[in-house]
Formats: structure tokens, sequence, C-alpha cells
């Protein structure tokens, strides 16, 4: 059965994240939704355990906040934090999403911010959590969810056969907000991105990709982060695919090895880690074809890998062509629950950030802006109406802020940079910096590059990889980068030229999805 028929009467009755587990496990039933190593043993949950678990956690949330409440949660991508999610988004509550590596003082003022009035937090977090609510004192409930056995015990508790099962059962509006996604900060400023259950649904009632019943995704990104908890968990769940649940990113190769996915979704970074891999190990051994080598570092089934969240390089493309699996690239972001685009089978726009999908959103460039409107498109920024008012445009479109344009046929989209980071120089020239630090994308040797304005000229800052320089014998970086320099300079015209290099010891300052912080680098 294929994403694309699956029948449409199903995707209708799909409003809220209480409709899509109930409906998934009547359709769906003892197949495998979720699996996970604990030791060496897979654990396996299928569709009716994840409603049955979810529902549990619904009934106890709601046993302990009996009023509407802004929820923040913190924790690890676990299958216990899959049924939190869901059971706060079951329970008519709001979801505000944390990464576990929040600073205490950032979290603290998200909390202020956010109205955050109940926090749920793995035993890990237990010391940011006490300090969190020491200085905050807007918390009215502070829950430690233990490990898998404190699950295990509300799993019991509050089962469908409890005492507490009348408790699930409320009427929830699909309007009304069901989260609050922080954005990462590039700009200093972290706006909360309010969704409903409407936006989120929709944002995963797409047939533009088709997928088989067989396909096995391994989800490697953190939960916290809507690309991965609305890609990897809501969207398989809607149609019916098996999740395998990665965990840290250092247990990658050992579970590519036990789950042997077929597809997976990652950042650009991961995946040149992985192909490195592969060629290291081709190189190692001659003999094997390049099938053979991909298949002993990704597993035999491994087909396609969708990327997001950052530029994907047309030579990492083109890699993982030679070795037998499709890199595709999709975009979007939080105030569109994420999805824009999504990635495809394309050949001729195989370098493209994806495919739209038209079926859910409109589409259009406006002196070079990319905006869009559509069900999927956030309610506003959270007790910011004017920051909402001005990121929309008079007749309802979303304002991306990111530059653009359209293939050939109107179907994929191309993304070319940022409106906020354009240079423009006193003779008017307006410069992408992001089209800059794309000739450098294949540089393996450069390892971050931000491209700006000084006095009027282009000056590139990087942060090189000394180690890779080393292993390839370059024993000059700065002269060697020069040359770097030199090249990408050839054809340009002067008053877009680099005209400065500038090296830094240390990585540049990211944000907590590991985007680079612009406003924060300092000459």
């Amino acid at each position: 059965m294929s994403n694309t028929s699956i029948n449409r009467d199903f995707y209708s009755k799909i409003h809220t994240v209480r409709d899509l587990i109930d409906n998934s496990a009547a359709l769906y039933g003892e197949k495998p939704f979720i699996k996970y190593l604990i030791g060496d043993e897979i654990i396996e949950k299928s569709f009716i355990d994840l409603r049955e678990n979810s529902l549990a956690i619904c009934r106890y949330i709601r046993s302990v906040c009996p009023e509407k409440m802004h929820i923040a949660i913190i924790g690890k991508t676990t299958y216990e934090y899959i049924t939190a999610l869901t059971g706060i988004l079951a329970s008519g509550n709001v979801f505000v999403p944390f990464a576990p590596n929040t600073s205490v003082e950032e979290a603290v003022e998200l909390f202020k911010d956010g109205d955050i009035d109940a926090i749920f937090y793995e035993n890990d977090y237990e010391n940011s959590a006490k300090e969190i609510a020491e200085k905050y004192s807007g918390l009215k409930t502070v829950v430690n969810m233990g490990s898998a056995d404190w699950f295990a015990d509300i799993y019991e508790k509050y089962g469908s056969d409890s005492e507490y099962a009348s408790l699930s059962e409320i009427e929830l509006n699909p309007e009304e907000c069901a989260a609050i996604i922080y954005t990462s900060g590039t700009t200093g400023v972290r706006k909360g991105v309010m969704l409903s259950s409407a936006n989120l649904i929709a944002n995963i009632t797409y047939p533009e990709l088709e997928l088989a019943e067989d396909d096995v995704y391994l989800s490697v990104l953190p939960m916290h982060h809507i690309f991965c908890f609305s890609c990897d968990y809501f969207k398989p769940l809607l149609d019916g695919l098996t999740v395998c649940l990665n965990g840290e990113l250092s247990n990658i190769g050992r579970n590519l090895a036990v789950f042997q996915p077929s597809t997976m979704r990652l950042v650009p970074m991961i995946c040149e880690t992985l192909i490195r891999k592969v060629g290291i190990l081709h190189k190692r051994f001659p003999d094997l074809a390049p099938r053979e080598a991909a298949e002993k570092v990704f597993g035999k089934n491994i087909r396609w890998i969708a990327v997001g969240g950052a530029y994907l390089a047309p030579a990492l493309v083109d890699e993982y062509e030679k070795y037998g699996i499709m890199l595709r690239q999709g975009y979007g972001m939080s105030e569109t629950s994420p999805k824009i685009t999504t990635a495809d089978y394309s050949q001729k726009n195989k370098y493209s950030s994806g495919k739209i999908m038209k079926s859910i959103c409109d589409v259009r460039i406006v002196d070079g802006e990319i905006q869009v409107k559509g069900k999927s498109v956030m309610m506003g920024y959270y007790k910011k109406p004017e920051e909402t008012a001005a990121v929309f445009t008079h007749d309802g479109y979303l304002k991306t802020g990111d530059l653009g344009r359209f293939s050939e046929e109107g179907t994929h989209l191309y993304v070319t940079g940022r409106i906020k980071n354009l240079i423009i120089l006193s003779n008017g020239e307006n410069v992408s910096p992001e089209e800059i630090e794309k000739k450098f994308a294949d540089e393996k040797v450069v390892k971050e590059i931000v491209v700006s304005a000084e006095n009027d000229r282009i000056v590139a800052e990087i942060y090189p990889d000394s180690d890779f320089a080393a292993a390839m014998g370059i024993e000059n970086i700065e002269e060697y980068l020069k040359q770097k320099v030199e090249e990408a300079n050839r054809g340009e015209k002067p008053e877009r030229e680099i005209a400065k290099l500038r090296l830094r010891e240390t990585p540049f300052p990211k944000t907590t999805t590991n985007k680079i912080k612009r406003n924060y680098v300092k000459y």
C-alpha cells in the first residue's frame, strides 16, 4: 500500500492528534510502529500500544493539570517522550518542547515569554529543572517523568479500564493553539510559533511522495524539533510506517546495522559524516562495488535520505548517487508546521530545495522572497501581534524571509539565501552571502564560513578543519584557502569578489538547532 493509495476518506477523518492516534490504531493495529534498542533487545510498540500509552499519559496529565496549561517538556528522543508529546496534545493542553541543552537562563526567559504553567522532564535534567523552578515563579506543576519504569506505572494505572478512563474523553478544537515552538534564534531573538492541531495535521496529509508499506524509517534527529516530530512521527503514524528510534547520535552506526532502514531524515552535516565513512571503507577494500561499500555503513535496504535544516551541496547529492542512495532536500520552517516542499525522486531538479507541496500550500515569489499561504501556516507568534503582522502580507501570505526561485516547470523550489543576510553595497549591488558561501560547500578544509561586508567590501571568515588539512598534507592553511578564494572570485564582478579572508580559531556561535548566529559574529 503506497501513500497515495490510502483512502482519502481516512485523511478526512483526521483533525487533531487524538484523531490521528485513534484512526491509525484502528487501521494498522498490531503492526510495529516504534522500534528501539534496550541493550541488545529490540523493543517493539504497535500502533495500538502507542494509542493506549499516549491516552494513559493524557489521563495522568488531566489528573494533575485539570485546567488548560502550557506544558514544557525536556527530554531525549525515546518512546516515552513520544507518548508524553502525544499525551499532552490529546489532553487539550499546549505542548512546548525545549532542547535538552537549553541553558537555565534561556529557559527561564522563554518560560516567562511562553507563560509556562508546568514542566515535565526526564531524570537527567532534574538539576536544571529544579533551578528553573526556583528562578521562575509561574510553575504550577513540576513533574519528574523519571525513567521507563515511571512511564510503565502510568501506562498501567491510567489505562483504558482504570477509574481514570473518562479523563481522556474530551472534545478538542482543531483551531485552538496546540503547540508553541520557539524559533532557533539566528537573530538573537526567539519567538514562540503558535500552531493549532489543524496546522499540524494539514502539514502531514499530503500524497506527494510515494512510500511502500514496508518502508522503515530510522529517526535520528531530536524529537523536540518540529522537523522531527512532524515528519518522523506524525507522518509515519498517519501512513502506517515503522519508525526506529536512534536516540543518541553516537548510536547511529549500531542502529543502522540492527534496523536496516530504507529511509531517514538527516541534516547535511550527518550526511557528510556517514558518506565519509563509506569512502574510507571503499578505499580500504577497493574490490567492493560502490553499493556494497554503502551497505556496510547504511545497511542493505537503504534507498533514499531526505535532508533539511541547511544547504545541501550538489556534490554531496552526486556522491550519494554514486553509492546507489538517493539524497534529496526538503524545505520548511516552524511557521509552516514545518514543510513547504518535500524531498522527491526528481532527477532534473535533484539539486533543488524540494517539490512544492501544492496540495497543502500555495507558494509565490515576490521581489525574490518566497511567500506561503495555506492551512499549515501558523496562527502567529505568541503574545507578539506586531511581529505577527509584520510577517504577513495584506492578502494573507507568510513572508518567509528566504530568497528563492522556481524550477522551469514551477514544480520545485530553489532557496538561494536569506533577505536579512543580504548585503547591500553602496553602489546598490545586492549580494547574497549564502550564494558565495555555497562556493565552498565542497571544500572540506572549510568547516564553517560566514560572508559579510566590511567597509563596503566582501569579507569571508572561515573556521578551518585543521585535522582534515593535516591529513591532506596541507601545511599552510591560510595560503591554501587564499587560493580557493581566488578560484571563487573568478568570473565575479569586482564588487562581488571576496576582498578579505579571515581565519578563526574557534567555531561560530550556534543556535540550539546548530545554525550559525550571524549577528553574533564579531570582527
